[in-house]
């Protein structure tokens, strides 16, 4: 039972639970963690249309008072309901209270195609826009590529996040007050189906001594309404850090059937590696070559790569090859200069007890004429994920590149790469209606899906980095480190970290080291067995960071160790 809902002699309510508190005031809602203000909300949320010409949006004013309809009070939560009326839709605003969190829902009546939502704006058709705030930082649970915002930023400073190395992130904030550690958690959830956006933003503005903020999303005319629809909702709760945060917010997606958790269990042996990948090896000897990189994805780079694997005393389980393998990205065909016979390349391999994975490009119709095509905004053709044709070609592809049958690879999983890559903007116009995170989620399933089909214990390494995926990925790689930062191990035990709480299970690909600092290199590739599966991404040394038979020796003692251990759950 809620521990208290009350409404007090002026008309508004009182709510107070184990992990936060609300106080209703007609339209605005004081939320509170450790008996701390964190924030008033203004229930009103504007959610304006994209115009008829896809080149802007429609504001979607709204400046008369929500009126408070409804309240439900139950042994187990608290409903308000209010309606009103904005510029564009006729509107429903529910706020729901129970033990462990309040969510928020916005639900629209009208005919439009909807832009975005501005959680919390307020009277968008005025300067003074947004709700009131008393936190000073926020926490994402995303930094851009390469480091230019950090994971926390200030509450009087704009948060985007665009990430090439967790696609996509978890959308929730974790915001604090200055004097406490607690947190209030604010996290978006949509149903399957309907993560149509890319970005979950923060914004703020000023106007005169007042502040406010807003939380948007950017469907970007890609959600049609035609009567009603109910935006993706809010989740509010209080949590003793951010990492509590993430968590209860991951939690929500499980509990609720949205996401499937990863299963349990013993995986197949070489899922666990350690891996060798050969991608840092391409990028030394392009340097030293003076070539590109992916032009060394080739068999006799590869072959090298495993005689000094070798002679180190390494012992992986898996082996990842690189871009650029395919003579096109689409086609995914071996190219015959680079690997004149796959097949055999990978058939002796397992011979050795080696498993063979491809990196695998997302979104890249290069080869493909007849590619049935979407364009961004920026001008720039990917192939349609949602297109049956293009579903037909990734049934040929993935028997190709796994099966044993004559004239196949038969390799054992892949490194998916370049989600980030996905198409953006209004202009957008997929087979399936489908965009942003749902486009890529569609895209990961089907994947997924087909190569268990041919192959069921192929690895699919991957780097979504949200519960939603957690169902489409056996292995989530940390992916790239920028090689100017000297803080390896903790940047990338810190992604770990996330990923652990978003898709707990799941294994990790702990990736590379920089290559371009000793130090630093080495104390990531000494302890990744101790965050996830170690993965040497070289085995020759840079003008930067030399490396000799005993860094090669102290790493074949870690590999030892961790084979060791692994081993022992198949005993």
């Amino acid at each position: 039972m809620i521990n208290r809902t009350k409404q007090n002699p002026d008309g508004s309510w009182s709510v107070r639970c184990p992990g936060y508190g609300l106080d209703v005031n007609g339209h605005k809602v004081t939320v509170y963690v450790e008996n701390t203000v964190f924030a008033v909300l203004d229930v009103r949320s504007a959610v304006p249309q994209t115009n008829d010409t896809n080149d802007g949006a429609i504001k979607d004013a709204e400046p008369s008072i929500p009126v408070l309809t409804k309240t439900a009070v139950t042994p187990d939560k608290t409903v308000f309901t209010w309606k009103n009326r904005s510029a564009l839709w006729e509107k429903t605003y529910t706020l729901t209270c129970d033990h462990l969190r309040f969510t928020y829902a916005v639900t629209v009546e009208g005919e439009g195609r909807v832009d975005g939502v501005e959680y919390f704006s307020g009277n968008t058709g005025t300067a003074a826009w947004g709700s009131d705030y008393e936190f000073s930082e926020g926490f994402t649970p995303c930094v851009s590529w390469y480091d230019k915002e950090d994971y926390t930023f200030k509450a009087s400073l704009d948060c985007h996040r665009w990430s090439v190395l967790m696609v996509p992130p978890m959308f929730c904030y974790a915001f604090r007050c200055e004097g406490l550690t607690a947190r209030l958690g604010l996290g978006l959830v949509a149903r399957r189906g309907e993560h149509n956006f890319n970005a979950f933003d923060y914004r703020v503005t000023r106007a005169g001594f007042r502040s406010g903020f807003k939380l948007t999303t950017d469907q970007s005319g890609h959600v049609t309404v035609n009567g009603r629809w109910e935006t993706p909702i809010i989740i509010g709760f209080g949590g003793a850090d951010q990492w509590d945060v993430l968590r209860q917010y991951a939690d929500y997606y499980y509990a609720s059937g949205i996401a499937s958790p990863v299963p349990q269990g013993v995986k197949p042996r070489f899922w666990y590696g350690p891996l060798v990948c050969g991608w840092i090896e391409q990028c030394i000897k392009g340097v030293e070559q003076e070539v590109p990189a992916s032009s060394l994805a080739r068999e006799d780079v590869y072959e090298a790569l495993l005689d000094k694997m070798r002679t180190f005393g390494l012992h992986p389980s898996a082996l990842i090859i690189d871009d650029k393998w395919q003579s096109h990205y689409a086609t995914a065909e071996a190219d015959p200069d680079r690997f004149p016979d796959m097949r055999a390349f990978i058939d002796r391999r397992r011979a050795e007890g080696l498993r063979t994975l491809l990196w695998f490009k997302l979104w890249d119709c290069d080869g493909r004429e007849d590619c049935p095509t979407i364009k961004g905004d920026d001008g720039r053709a990917c192939y349609d994920p949602s297109h049956p044709s293009f579903l037909s070609h990734l049934d040929t592809v993935m028997h190709r590149l796994l099966s044993s049958d004559e004239g196949c690879y038969g390799c054992d999983g892949f490194k998916i790469d370049f989600a980030f890559w996905m198409p953006i903007g209004r202009g957008v116009k997929a087979y399936s209606g489908k965009y942003g995170v749902e486009l890529l989620y569609d895209l990961m399933e089907a994947i997924y899906t087909r190569a268990k089909a041919v192959k069921p214990d192929a690895l699919i390494n991957a780097s979504p980095c949200h519960p939603y995926f957690a169902s489409v990925c056996d292995q989530a790689r940390l992916h790239d480190y920028e090689q100017k930062n000297r803080n390896n191990r903790e940047d990338l035990a810190m992604r770990a970290r996330m990923y652990e709480i978003a898709m707990s299970g799941v294994l990790i690909d702990t990736d590379n080291a920089g290559f371009a600092s000793k130090r630093d290199s080495m104390r990531w590739l000494l302890t990744q067995q101790m965050i996830g599966v170690p993965d040497l991404y070289a085995l020759s040394g840079t003008d930067t960071c030399p490396m000799n038979e005993e860094d090669f020796a102290a790493i074949a003692q870690t590999w030892d160790e961790y084979n060791r251990k692994i081993d022992r759950y198949y005993q």
